[in-house]
């Protein structure tokens, strides 16, 4: 799972060219929800040759139709995340006092929780809208049921979603703004290989 997409010379420069076309769209700034589509859509990609039995990255590129649904629910549910917790953050503020003090600590806490959570069920919500588009993912009953078919896995599955996205993907900062721009693009491909696991094993 961890060495996949390192085993082809190929796969390496794709994995390290998309990364540093990653990191070009993030530096201009307007261009990050650009790059975070185009690195999901790579992801997403990733997973389609993963399920044909291929172990291939796909070669880099604006991937953004293949991204476009589950970007859309992931954006969705991070902005209903912030307006909840800012509410919270901002009548602390306006409150004032201890009360209000501790009220913005939770507002706070919340979207910190609530990040990391969105960040563990991305391969529950890759499933979702593989099978019924940016709807499905939207839908809390599909959701709590998939997650209901088997919790032991879906636990597992993320865990590793936050291995991938919320170690591996920043530890490049360590290095430079290329070693970002890799382990970025080397989490993403892992991840690929874990929502292919998951999807298999719910589906024996």
């Amino acid at each position: 799972m961890l060495a996949w997409p390192l085993v082809e010379r190929r796969d390496v420069l794709r994995l390290v060219s998309m990364g540093l076309l990653w990191l070009l769209l993030v530096l201009t700034v307007v261009g990050i929800p650009i790059a975070s589509l185009s690195l999901t859509g790579w992801m997403l990609k990733a997973v389609d040759n993963l399920r044909e039995r291929r172990l291939e990255l796909p070669p880099p590129g604006f991937h953004l139709r293949r991204g476009a649904a589950l970007f859309t629910v992931q954006v969705a549910y991070l902005l209903a995340l912030l307006l909840v917790s800012g509410l919270a953050v901002a009548a602390g503020v306006r409150l004032g006092g201890v009360g209000g003090g501790l009220l913005a600590v939770f507002g706070e806490s919340l979207f910190t929780l609530g990040s990391t959570l969105l960040v563990a069920l991305t391969p529950v919500l890759t499933l979702l809208t593989e099978d019924g588009g940016a709807a499905a993912g939207l839908n809390a009953r599909r959701l709590l049921a998939l997650l209901d078919r088997n919790r032991r896995l879906a636990v597992g599955s993320g865990l590793l979603s936050l291995l991938c996205l919320d170690i591996i993907s920043p530890i490049g900062l360590l290095a430079c703004g290329v070693g970002l721009a890799v382990s970025a693009a080397y989490a993403y491909a892992v991840l690929a290989s874990t929502i292919v696991a998951y999807d298999r094993q719910l589906r024996r």
